[in-house]
């Protein structure tokens, strides 16, 4: 059975940023060219959107030592229906 998730997407250079909401937690997701990173749990919507920025900050300036700016502010747009879908057999 397929269940909707509300939740938000971003961007964070080539990083498409997901976060999306699981009953009483958010799930965290980074997507980019040959990489899935899956964040940790987190219990508000503010933890997970900066848990997300951090996690991609991490990413791209230490773990692949990228020369891109760093972004402080990332453009939050609410997930569109069926685009985050979590299935429970």
């Amino acid at each position: 059975m397929f269940r909707e998730a509300k939740g938000f997407r971003a961007q964070y250079h080539y990083l498409t940023l997901l976060l999306a909401s699981d009953f009483d937690e958010w799930r965290i997701l980074a997507l980019g060219p040959g990489v899935m990173i899956c964040g940790t749990r987190q219990f508000t919507e503010a933890k997970a959107k900066e848990h997300a920025r951090l996690l991609a900050t991490s990413f791209i300036h230490q773990q692949k030592q990228e020369d891109l700016p760093v972004l402080q502010e990332l453009d939050w747009q609410p997930l569109t229906p069926g685009e985050f879908l979590n299935w429970r057999p």
